[in-house]
Parts: C-alpha cells; sequence; structure tokens
C-alpha cells in the first residue's frame, strides 16, 4: 500500500534538523529540465502564470536562479513543506522506524521534483502542477511527469498490496493513471466531511489537516493493509460506510 499527497506552497527552511538522515530527490535530472523552463521566466511570466501578486513573482523569480547556489538552504520535503496538511502530518516526531516506513510508503507529488520521499532534501521552490509550464517536447507538467512518477509507484506497488490511499488533491492526483500502474491497482480516494447542522460538508482547511492525519495514522501503525485505513479516528473521524464504495471511502465527524 502507497500513500500520495500533495506539497505545500508555504515553506519553512529556517530549521535544520541535525539527526535527521535525508536522501537526494529520485529525479534530479528531469528537475534540472523543469528549471531550465522555469529560469527563462520574468517576474511578470511568473505573476501570469503562476496567478500570483507582484511580491511572491520576485520571490519565485529569485527561487529559480539562485536554485543551484551552494548557500540555498536544503530540508527534508515532509519538514520543510508547512502547509495545514503538513501540520497534521507533524513529521517532526517520528522515530526512525516511522521514518523509515514512510519513506517506503509516502510519496509527496510535485511539479518540480516529480515525487518525493518524504525525507528526501528540498530546495525552497513554488510550482503547481497545473501551471502552464511546457518543458520542451511536452504541452505541460502532466505530460512531463507522467510516465516517470508512474513507473516510480509501480516499482514500489511491486513490494505491496497494489492499493494507493490518495490524499493529495486533485490537482496533484491527476497525474496518476491506473494505465501505467501495475494491473489490478486500486487509487483509493478518502474524502473527509463535517457535520455542520444537519448537513454533511467539506470544509477545506480541516479537510487538509485531515489528509496529513491519515497519512500519520497510517505510517504511526506501519499499516501495510488498507482495509486497517478504516480504521483512521484521529480527531473524533471516522468511516462512514453509508456515503463509501469500493475506491472512495468517506470520513466524517
Amino acid at each position: 500500500m502507497q500513500i500520495v499527497m500533495s506539497p505545500a506552497k508555504r515553506m519553512n527552511f529556517n530549521a535544520q534538523e541535525e539527526n535527521i538522515k535525508t536522501t537526494p530527490p529520485v529525479f534530479s535530472r528531469k528537475t534540472g529540465e523543469v528549471l531550465e523552463v522555469c529560469r527563462k521566466l520574468s517576474e511578470t511570466d511568473i505573476a501570469e502564470k503562476m496567478k500570483v501578486n507582484r511580491e511572491i513573482a520576485q520571490q519565485v523569480y529569485g527561487y529559480f536562479q539562485s536554485f543551484n547556489s551552494r548557500t540555498i538552504p536544503l530540508r527534508a520535503a515532509a519538514l520543510a513543506y508547512d502547509g495545514i496538511a503538513y501540520k497534521g502530518l507533524n513529521a517532526h516526531d517520528f522515530n526512525k522506524g516511522e521514518v523509515l516506513f514512510a519513506q517506503k510508503h509516502l510519496s509527496i507529488l510535485s511539479g518540480l521534483y516529480g515525487a518525493l520521499k518524504p525525507f528526501d532534501r528540498i530546495k525552497p521552490y513554488r510550482l503547481e502542477f497545473a501551471r502552464k509550464i511546457q518543458p520542451k517536447g511536452y504541452k505541460d507538467l502532466y505530460e512531463f511527469w507522467q510516465n516517470e512518477v508512474n513507473q516510480y509507484l509501480s516499482g514500489k506497488l511491486a513490494k505491496d498490496e497494489k492499493v494507493i490511499i490518495n490524499v493529495a488533491s486533485k490537482e496533484y492526483s491527476s497525474v496518476l493513471s491506473k494505465k501505467l500502474l501495475p494491473e489490478k491497482t486500486r487509487i483509493v480516494e478518502i474524502s473527509f466531511l463535517q457535520q455542520e447542522g444537519n448537513d454533511l460538508k467539506q470544509i477545506v482547511v480541516h479537510s487538509k489537516k485531515a489528509r496529513g492525519l491519515m497519512a500519520r495514522f497510517i505510517i504511526k501503525n506501519r499499516l501495510n493493509v488498507a482495509e486497517d485505513v478504516k480504521a483512521f479516528g484521529y480527531e473524533d473521524y471516522f468511516y462512514y460506510p453509508q456515503l463509501s464504495s469500493e475506491n472512495k471511502w468517506v470520513f466524517v465527524r
């Protein structure tokens, strides 16, 4: 069983963990190809393509231009990403066994890096999958990364139950392709709903945190069988069979 998560736009490189062994990203050559395209973008191009304000565009421009500098900080991906989902994951307190399990079972999908293990070392960047970046010979980042990401996951699934627990957003999980994954691989979409009056609603901020909590639950309990994921109960969530199907599991609270 594998887990896929989205990255976070917000990042934190202010702290450095001396006792954590990091690993290099798998697709450094491909990352270089994306970076080559991004370095040709002006601040105006970045603002338009990424739909960000001038201040953020200037910051992102700096990330691209200085990416290969020796002075740029490095940090484990799961610790550098600082969004709500990563507050839920809270990889800061993983022990050695949990780090090892996470490295084998959790993949973070990325527009710049393709797929990352949680303790791969990364640099500051911002590049969502859906942005109109076109490496030479490809129409978009989905086409550019699709073969590599799915082959990478296929290799991991070869040693596992052939189930992907998808707690990534649609923007990122769209790079997954069942036809490129091992035969009979199941991709289980996870949804989180909250009781609001008489209705069950998806509250974005709570759903984001719950995605990280779900990954944390699997890692902390070192789950290898997908059915066991239905026991997830962090922060009062519980599996709701009436709204679930074989490949869409709904958790409510």
